[in-house]
């Protein structure tokens, strides 16, 4: 099973170097693979099973991905949980998987009291019962996990709607990382600085680096000065991170002043990389840049764009490509009825491949509506270029038919955040009576943006065609984001 040959394979090639770092801590590979068989054993002896599903509610700790491990070492489902959503939405989700136990931080486990009647098992990570579990277990034959045999389910980060579970399998998490380290091609001492939580499918980005020997720095959280010591504290060469975290640690007092000289490349993915960001970002870091493209449903990453492929600044016109499929994994843009369209048309982006889901937890009406001939649709439009590679215009949901024309709100977001004072920017449709939608804007300025709604109107006229232009602008203190920095337009529909 692919997360035990990971482990075996590293205590074996690097047993001394730092596997995991978080705030309290780090274990070596010896020491990360130990505790794994122990806490595998400790967790039989909780009367936790093959096939059991198994909640972790936690901010990213070392103890976060040992149970990850250990779970999967029994065959057991691990199932990470936003620590960020409210009492009813943790409940429902250990409702539908059907959890048989949960471990957590014990601030987030005290804020849910009364769990589903299925959680028998109830541990807080960072307790002294958590520490011991193990030690004193009885030696039992685990379970021999095959790739096929399913191991957790990720939940979707539910910009549009409830939250699916997305079962993979560790054949999932293999071919994703083999494919991805092919194109990475990662050098022996890589030390990885992990800005994205571990609740969802950018976990799978940890998980692939460290797969090829890496070192893994956990944070509890994002905020701009923990991101920059951790940097300078570990002499970091890697950084994961979305396009906005990346805005705010540029912005951060500290960036002028923290040593940054050790950054190789950062990693950066699940939204667009704003241009203005990315230019600064070459110009004050100086190190290279990679595109992570991914989707839970397909593995996670499954498209990269390499620090050698991606353009100046100032040759940057519209957006940046996401890149190439990773090698095992096949991607193409088709019409709505299924067929491949020619290089440069926009179409949905289709993949498939070994990495893909087994399918969405109990709903097997949803598996069938996002399958499409054994392809799974991502619900982004796109094209492929000559070179092959991937461009991303928008998501399907999210266009705009204005009397009958198709409109893409982040085309309409790129121009009015080319304008100074626009700091962040959101674009959705809204009912109208003549064209049947229109576009409306919500915009963030800067602090010392001095602008209106007409001055930013007259902005975009001059990039946009008259049908693209929105409706209407509204000023708003804040994009409503999730934490992999995606928008979360249903909050702003009308």
């Amino acid at each position: 099973m692919w997360l035990t040959q990971l482990l075996e394979r590293n205590r074996q090639c690097f047993p001394d170097r730092a596997a995991l770092v978080d705030e309290h801590r780090s274990v070596t590979w010896a020491e990360f693979h130990d505790r794994t068989v122990e806490l595998a054993h400790g967790l039989a002896d909780l009367g936790i099973e093959r096939g059991d599903r198994v909640a972790v509610l936690s901010k990213d700790r070392i103890e976060v991905l040992e149970s990850y491990f250990a779970l999967a070492r029994l065959g057991a489902l691990f199932v990470p949980l936003n620590h960020s959503l409210a009492v009813p939405e943790v409940a429902d989700i250990m409702e539908r998987v059907g959890a048989v136990a949960v471990l957590g931080e014990s601030d987030l486990l005290d804020r849910h009291p009364t769990l589903p009647p299925s959680v028998k098992v109830r541990m807080a990570l960072d307790k002294p019962a958590f520490e011991a579990l193990g030690t004193i277990a009885s030696e039992r034959e685990l379970p021999d996990i095959t790739d096929t045999d399913p191991i957790a389910v990720l939940h979707t980060s539910a910009t549009t709607g409830r939250a699916k579970g997305v079962t993979v399998d560790s054949g999932s998490f293999r071919a994703i990382a083999l494919g991805w380290l092919v194109m990475a091609r990662p050098a022996d001492d890589i030390v990885m600085v992990n800005c994205c939580p571990l609740y969802h499918g950018s976990m799978v980005v940890s998980l692939t680096y460290l797969a090829a020997g890496a070192t893994v720095v956990l944070m509890p959280g994002f905020t701009p000065q923990r991101a920059l010591t951790a940097v300078e504290r570990h002499r970091a060469t890697h950084m994961w991170l979305v396009p906005q975290m990346l805005r705010f640690l540029l912005q951060a007092k500290g960036s002028r002043t923290t040593d940054l000289s050790s950054l190789r490349e950062i990693l950066y993915g699940a939204a667009p990389m704003p241009l203005d960001v990315y230019a600064e970002a070459v110009e004050r870091l100086g190190c290279g840049f990679r595109q992570v493209y991914g989707m839970t449903e397909v593995g996670g990453p499954f498209v990269t764009l390499g620090p050698d492929e991606h353009p100046a600044p100032g040759d940057v016109t519209a957006r940046i490509p996401c890149g190439r499929v990773v090698p095992g994994m096949s991607a193409r843009t088709v019409d709505g009825s299924g067929a491949e369209l020619p290089r440069g048309e926009i179409g949905e982006v289709v993949v498939r491949g070994p990495g893909v889901m087994q399918g969405y937890w109990n709903d097997p009406e949803a598996t069938r509506e996002i399958t499409l001939d054994g392809w799974i649709r991502t619900g982004d439009l796109g094209f492929v270029d000559e070179a092959g590679r991937i461009h991303l215009v928008d998501r399907t949901k999210d266009v705009i038919i204005r009397a009958g024309q198709n409109v893409y709100p982040s085309e309409i977001e790129r121009a009015l955040l080319t304008h100074p004072a626009v700091r962040d920017a959101a674009v959705v449709g809204m009912p109208d009576e003549d064209y049947g939608e229109v576009p409306l804007a919500y915009v963030v300025t800067e602090e010392d943006g001095d602008t209106d709604a007409a001055r930013l109107l007259a902005h975009v006229k001059e990039l946009l065609a008259p049908y693209k232009r929105p409706r209407r602008i509204e000023f708003i203190e804040r994009v409503p984001r999730n934490p992999a920095g995606k928008i979360v337009k249903k909050l702003l529909r009308v």
